[in-house]
């Protein structure tokens, strides 16, 4: 039978580590691709243009908002734009892509399975001393006032996870990926017996 492809969704505020549980999965879950956004920030140290997101120019940002190749966008800490690409569930592969709640809520209306997880830091202080020892970002009040406002919409999601073990953190992450694809098989294998019930 067809199987819905899963849209596993991260958010969180900046700092609780979701990049690093999509990098997690992606590298160790078969299936499992990563939806690559675009943004018109610079790469960060460690990052890689295509694979943690697409870097272009604002201009050309504009463009593919123009053109409709984006299916969500925003600019977000009042400085650079970060969207989603227009077509993402091909194949058999499921995916996971990093959004904030407000495209969290769009891709929920528009594609059949989408399973959901917020990540929090274990305080605001911890959130603050991670952002900084990432790389030093002339924005950290735009940040901070981000960061309420996305915690104000985690219980729209269907897990939470506080980020306060890493180790722990990724293991969370993958069962709930295991679990959700275990629901899926058998709700598939529900419906075979119900069209065909075994003889």
């Amino acid at each position: 039978m067809k199987r819905d492809p899963v849209l596993f969704i991260i958010s969180g505020p900046s700092g609780s580590g979701k990049g690093t549980m999509i990098s997690h999965v992606t590298d160790t879950t078969p299936d499992l691709d990563r939806v690559v956004n675009y943004t018109t920030r610079k790469p960060r140290p460690g990052e890689v243009d295509g694979v943690h997101y697409n870097y272009i120019c604002e201009e050309e940002f504009l463009r593919l908002v123009s053109d409709g190749c984006l299916f969500e966008y925003e600019k977000v800490y009042d400085d650079y734009y970060y969207g989603s690409p227009a077509h993402i569930l091909r194949g058999n592969s499921d995916y996971v892509i990093e959004l904030d709640y407000k495209g969290h809520r769009k891709y929920r209306r528009v594609h059949p399975r989408v399973v959901s997880i917020f990540l929090l830091p274990p305080s605001m202080e911890e959130m603050k001393n991670r952002i900084r020892r990432r790389a030093k970002e002339k924005n950290m009040e735009s940040r901070l006032e981000n960061a309420s406002e996305q915690v104000c919409h985690a219980s729209e999601y269907d897990y939470i996870l506080v980020n306060e073990d890493i180790d722990r953190c990724r293991e969370d992450v993958s069962a709930i990926i295991r679990a959700e694809r275990i629901r899926r098989s058998n709700e598939a294998l529900l419906q075979e017996y119900l069209i065909k019930p075994p003889s």
